[in-house]
């Protein structure tokens, strides 16, 4: 099966798509390098496009607003008009977001060249109005910002490592792990929550490395009983606890998400990279089998809810899959192959018939 023809539909940001957000009704905004934004309804048709100051590299929406970091700006746009409400520059780079408890919760750092680290970071606080409310700086780089049982979770770098809590006056509670190494990516499913490391490390909130792997994990996939991690290797390693059940191993990932099910188990999607060409990957998320693989533009992007993917690629596309549409596919594709098996036998059969 050709991946690319069983799209439910494809449509252009004009650019390359640095981030994208599925609604759970199925309506898709696109933001890419240049700071275009565009939003989509459920059925592809286009309902405004804006611009933004910088590349988007977030996007989250709520209560009728759509919060994206671009450049140092944390921006808030009308989610049914596109007009923006307001736009603020923080002290460096805007690098990610969260909204929690009806506030925007920021992160920025400063990056200095000369000494090739981050001299500073934040954490700011605004009002769904745009009001800031607090700024706690700190030295060490989060890297993660995700909320897991009403509270909100920062991975962090050097110095410190480990993870913070972080509450709603800003105030830091910070817990350490049983390794030093840098926390680089974090997931959370249900009663799950674990963060990658730069040493390999897999490590879970009690702060305990639940399983060391051979290089830097770069983004993870939490499970109903696992994990499923990409390392900067280009390994794909898919555990249960610490007991692999599947690897799969190739180009560099720029990006990995679970999406909706077929034949009754979920499906797992993963962009790779060569250098010069891209592929996209689909497994069976259990297994580690491969239903379909298709090469690519560079895929950085992805997003999904039970019914549908979204796929952002570096020439401008915007694709999206479909449950029923990718079943459909995957079961005449099948069928196709048995008419051909039985054709091919039949062939044989004439073949010797003739040679008698």
């Amino acid at each position: 099966m050709d991946l690319f023809s069983s799209t439910w539909m494809t449509r252009s940001l004009g650019e390359s798509v640095s981030a994208v957000h599925l609604e759970q009704e199925g309506g898709i905004y696109a933001g890419g390098w240049n700071g275009n934004l565009k939003h989509w309804d459920a059925e592809g048709t286009l309902l405004w496009a804006a611009s933004l100051p910088d590349r988007i590299t977030v996007l989250s929406v709520s209560d009728g607003a759509i919060f994206a970091t671009a450049g140092l700006h944390i921006v808030c746009l009308d989610a049914e008009s596109g007009e923006q409400r307001w736009s603020h520059p923080l002290e460096g780079s805007a690098d990610t977001l969260a909204l929690f408890k009806q506030s925007v919760y920021a992160v920025s750092s400063v990056y200095d060249i000369e000494h090739n680290d981050f001299l500073e970071s934040a954490v700011w606080n605004f009002s769904f109005d745009g009001v800031m409310n607090w700024v706690q700086r700190m030295d060490e780089r989060p890297w993660v910002l995700m909320e897991y049982k009403s509270k909100l979770w920062l991975g962090l770098g050097r110095p410190k490592c480990g993870f913070s809590s972080i509450d709603e006056a800003g105030e830091l509670t910070h817990h350490s792990a049983d390794t030093d190494s840098p926390i680089t990516c974090g997931a959370s499913f249900e009663k799950t929550v674990l963060f990658g490391h730069a040493n390999g490390g897999i490590s879970n909130l009690k702060g305990t490395t639940l399983v060391t792997e051979a290089s830097s994990v770069e983004h993870l996939v939490a499970t109903p009983s696992g994990h499923i991690a990409a390392l900067e290797s280009g390994d794909l390693i898919c555990r249960k606890g610490d007991k692999e059940v599947w690897h799969a191993r190739g180009d560099a990932i720029t990006v990995q998400h679970a999406s909706f099910e077929y034949k009754k188990s979920r499906t797992h999607w993963a962009g790779r990279w060569s250098g010069s060409q891209g592929c996209i990957e689909v497994r069976d998320c259990e297994t580690g089998d491969m239903l379909v693989s298709s090469p690519s533009s560079r895929c950085e992007s992805m997003a999904a809810n039970n019914r549908r993917i979204v796929l952002g690629f570096d020439n401008g596309e915007v694709c999206i899959w479909e449950q029923d549409m990718f079943e459909r596919r995957k079961s005449n594709e099948n069928s196709d192959e048995k008419k051909d098996e039985r054709k091919s036998a039949l062939q044989d059969k004439l073949r010797a018939l003739r040679d008698r």
